[in-house]
């Protein structure tokens, strides 16, 4: 909230100094070339310029560069702060830009805006060097960083303040006289103003030659991604430095020193830093596209080869790893499957949790510099969660594919066996009754008692009675007609009768279920009951039916010894593949005597019932 109220009124404010600027230039012939008022120079570089072979001049060019600067600076801070809230980058750039067109009112005639502005001259200057001390938040994390910004704050406020105490412009012998009155003044002495000036002039370049020191040892020591975000403020900070070393050099009055272009490139150098900043908001917008392009990484190719390639080269750290994590061994394992600890309290590395729902399924872990971008940050783990959902659904696919495959070889097993049941079935029982029918019929043929006739027709009947009982019998357990006619619940009590031990039926369906429902609900019952009997020495089986707008639900339990376990081409195993066909699925729950459960879910779908 702070943020948004505060970027309009300081960009408002950068306007008002511009304006302010612009109003209180005198545009007179001596102000122009007067030496006190050269903006961005201390005394000593100001009027040491003013002797050289071409005296500097203020006109309408320098003054459009100069305000481009300044608001460049108050532009781009804004735009930096307004994109990374968490950071001091951009308010720093911001301030920089409004003590920048605060010193434009050097320019003026006034004796308050002339001394206002040569005050303000070098204030810009510690704002610039904190941003890169403390790159990339600008926050400074040691004491000696607090000390550096601080003695660079004295120099850039007492410093100045020091050197103008003793120097009046008027009264400086110059090629070009000076009307600029300076309220700092206490006495003119040149004596003391030269010594003055040097010490803080070498102080200046003692603190440009630290800062380029500690930036070249932080580039050498500096991880990929540290430099990739760093570079564009590295080479603004080394044209300003190189810059500003050459305008003081001014200050000894080499002979023959060319001072007008090296004056002049205090402005370009300065326009470097808001260009540095431009750039970075550019690379981060390029790696969020970067990232984009990174999900079409995702395919057929693992998470580890490819799309962890994209991330890096999209944020520039070839450190950057994808842990997922494992919630059977509740740690992150990396890929080559050997578990990881997060980075915790590390200067060097860092790492963001992904999570789905609440609850984690993978780490990022990268350079610590990262940590100053999280939006890049949020980006990333965005296509990360995305890319492990792939991942999981393609796994997921390819188990469910598996067990296609698996339940198919079973249903194709489970159908040979059954096959060769109904053979056995028929060649041990009707077929057998068939032959015997048929001997008893061909013995009748040749009967001569009527006796003996009669009795091998009646016992020929009596095989083919048996047979078509057998034969009715074996077409029941394939598709009962019952179930047809009179639905599920009679077709069970029909089964029931027939079963070698109590079953009841507590029916809550009440209308009947989709034809497809009805015969597995049938078939699973009669496997269950037929193998309660065969193997688990109940006393009664007890069936329940349930149903709601969705699903309905059939439960088969009984007494037995239980211990029942579902094996490759087994009965049970047969039931579950019967129950998934169906969308469906089979939960066994059978401890040793404590008897079995088999509770079996199918969901209706939209299939109209019958």
């Amino acid at each position: 909230m702070v943020r948004r109220r505060a970027i309009p009124i300081l960009i408002a404010l950068s306007l008002v100094l511009a304006v302010a600027v612009v109003a209180s230039v005198d545009w007179s012939p001596t102000a122009r070339q007067d030496p006190a008022r050269a903006l961005l120079l201390g005394p000593r570089e100001a009027f040491a310029a003013a002797e050289g072979p071409f005296l500097p001049v203020f006109g309408t060019t320098e003054l459009v560069l100069f305000l481009g600067a300044g608001l460049a600076f108050v532009v781009s801070g804004a735009v930096a702060w307004q994109f990374r809230p968490h950071d001091l980058t951009g308010p720093l750039i911001l301030a920089a830009g409004l003590l920048w067109l605060l010193g434009g009112l050097r320019r003026s005639s006034n004796p308050v805006l002339f001394t206002i502005g040569v005050v303000a001259t070098n204030m810009y200057l510690p704002l610039l060097l904190q941003a890169v001390i403390g790159f990339p938040t600008g926050r400074l994390d040691h004491r000696w960083e607090k000390w550096f910004i601080g003695a660079t704050w004295f120099l850039a406020t007492v410093g100045v303040i020091t050197e103008w105490m003793f120097v009046d412009p008027r009264a400086t012998v110059t090629l070009l006289p000076s009307t600029s009155t300076n309220l700092l003044l206490i006495r003119h002495d040149p004596r003391l103003a030269d010594p003055l000036q040097l010490v803080v002039g070498a102080g200046a370049v003692v603190l440009v030659a630290a800062v380029v020191g500690v930036v070249t040892v932080r580039w050498r020591r500096g991880t990929p991604a540290y430099r990739a975000g760093f570079a564009p403020l590295a080479v603004a900070y080394a044209v300003a430095g190189l810059v500003t070393v050459a305008i003081l050099s001014t200050a000894i009055r080499v002979p023959g020193s060319p001072y007008i272009w090296i004056l002049n490139l205090r402005y370009p150098g300065a326009a470097l830093f808001p260009l540095a900043v431009a750039i970075g908001l550019v690379r981060y917008r390029l790696a969020r596209a970067a990232i984009s392009d990174a999900m079409v990484e995702i395919g057929d190719v693992p998470l580890d080869v490819g799309f962890v390639d994209a991330l890096r080269r999209a944020v520039r750290d070839p450190s950057l790893v994808l842990w997922t994590y494992s919630p059977e061994d509740g740690c992150y394992l990396d890929a080559d499957g050997i578990p990881r600890e997060l980075p915790r309290h590390s200067r060097s590395r860092a790492a963001t949790i992904v999570e789905r729902e609440g609850r984690p399924v993978g780490a990022i872990v990268y350079d610590a510099t990262l940590e100053a971008q999280p939006e890049l940050l949020a980006a990333v783990r965005s296509a990360t969660i995305v890319a492990l959902d792939h991942e999981r659904l393609r796994d997921s696919l390819r188990e469910q594919l598996e067990e296609v495959r698996r339940s198919r070889e079973r249903i194709v097993a489970a159908g040979d066996m059954q096959r060769r049941r109904l053979e056995r079935d028929l060649h041990d029982g009707s077929q057998q009754r068939l032959v015997a029918a048929s001997l008893l019929l061909r013995r009748a043929q040749r009967a001569d008692d009527e006796m003996d006739l009669r009795k091998l027709l009646g016992d020929g009947v009596a095989e083919l009675d048996n047979a078509l009982v057998e034969l009715r019998e074996l077409a029941r357990g394939v598709y009962p007609p019952v179930l047809t006619e009179r639905g599920l619940v009679v077709a069970l009590k029909s089964l029931a009768e027939r079963a070698p031990l109590p079953v009841r039926i507590e029916d809550r369906i009440g209308t009947r279920l989709p034809a497809a429902i009805e015969l597995a609900v049938y078939l699973i019952t009669a496997e269950a009951v037929t193998n309660a009997a065969k193997h688990s020495g109940a006393s009664v089986v007890d069936i329940e039916l349930e149903r709601d707008d969705e699903q309905m639900t059939l439960t088969v339990r009984d007494d037995g010894c239980g211990g029942a376990k579902p094996t490759a081409g087994s009965g049970l195993d047969g039931l579950a593949d019967r129950a998934a066909a169906l969308g469906g699925y089979l939960v066994l729950h059978s401890p040793a005597d404590r008897g079995t459960t088999i509770a079996v879910t199918l969901p209706l779908g939209t299939v109209p019932t019958t």
